[in-house]
């Protein structure tokens, strides 16, 4: 149970975020680089004020951000690796969609008040954001690739269809796993050509097709040995997912299976905590989604004729 200074110092975090925040939409780390810069000379390159880039400074550096030598600043060997567009291994996907989200969660109590705003999502979907979106979920989905493909692989993979496979960071891992089995990505042509761009470094790539359409379009006669259904579930309603579900069963090959990753709520739709804060993320973010109970999950999954269910849980955040 959360006490009354618990309560407040979570609301207050609001202020450590928006912080944060600040520091990526002026690229405060990138432009410290590897240097160790007074705050004149990150206010000069950031073209911002310098008595609020100096508060600013000290702020980070208060939170662990930066280091500060003397009266200059430097990023720490974290923010450097992941915040600073000039190393190999910055998250440009990540940084751009906080960024592009930080105004998101400000509506929440208007939604929560009167409902979603349908038409907000209309106009189809913006290939931009789309590039942005692909880019942090191969971020994101780097520290459960491994995991997802030591669980797929455990039997022959055969044809796989990633369906909705955005940036391919699994089906990557799966065919690094089993080097017998081939590919298909399935999504929309933003995310295929983020994925082309991704995974045409790697040695897999030759084993991987790219289809680009609306995951609705799906060829029901391809017989594919294991269909991957990868973080869908939450971006649909049930009479939705019943579609899919009931497209994916006909797609499958006899004696083929699906491997569905996602949250999943337990029954008393409090637990686990990221699960359940997650659902109001797609309140804020979808047309119709939400976090569902393995119960929930389990009748959409009978009711689309499929027979064994096993569950696996692959780590904190997904199972």
């Amino acid at each position: 149970m959360l006490s009354f200074n618990q309560i407040v110092e979570t609301i207050d975090r609001l202020e450590e975020a928006n912080i944060l925040l600040a520091a990526l939409e002026f690229r405060i780390f990138t432009h410290l680089g590897k240097e160790r810069l007074s705050p004149r000379t990150v206010a000069r390159r950031a073209g911002t004020h310098e008595e609020g880039t100096d508060l600013l400074l000290h702020a980070l550096a208060a939170m662990g951000a930066l280091k500060k030598r003397g009266d200059r600043f430097e990023n720490t060997a974290e923010t450097y690796r992941h915040f600073c567009a000039t190393s190999p291994d910055y998250k440009k996907g990540t940084v751009r969609l906080r960024r592009e989200n930080r105004d998101e969660w400000s509506s929440l109590i208007q939604i929560i008040r009167s409902g979603r705003d349908l038409d907000s999502f209309a106009g189809g979907d913006d290939p931009e954001f789309r590039r942005l979106f692909t880019y942090a979920m191969h971020e994101r989905s780097l520290r459960f690739s491994g995991p997802v493909a030591d669980c797929v692989a455990a039997k022959p993979v055969g044809r796989l269809l990633d369906l909705g496979g955005g940036p391919g960071s699994y089906t990557a891992a799966i065919l690094k796993k089993d080097r017998k089995a081939t590919a298909t990505i399935f999504d929309r042509p933003a995310a295929i050509e983020s994925a082309r761009k991704i995974l045409s470094p790697l040695s897999q790539f030759s084993r991987i097709r790219f289809r680009k359409g609306d995951i609705f379009d799906l060829d029901e006669s391809e017989a594919y040995d294991t269909v991957l259904f990868s973080n869908i579930l939450h971006i649909y309603n049930p009479k939705e997912n019943r579609q899919l579900l009931r497209k994916i069963w006909r797609a499958l090959a006899k004696g083929g299976r699906l491997v569905l990753v996602d949250l999943f709520l337990k029954g008393n739709r409090t637990e686990p905590y990221d699960a359940a804060l997650f659902s109001l993320t797609m309140l804020l973010f979808t047309r119709t989604g939400k976090t569902y109970t393995f119960s929930e999950t389990e009748k959409l999954l009978k009711a689309a004729g499929y027979g064994r269910l096993i569950r696996r849980a692959i780590g904190k955040g997904s199972s």
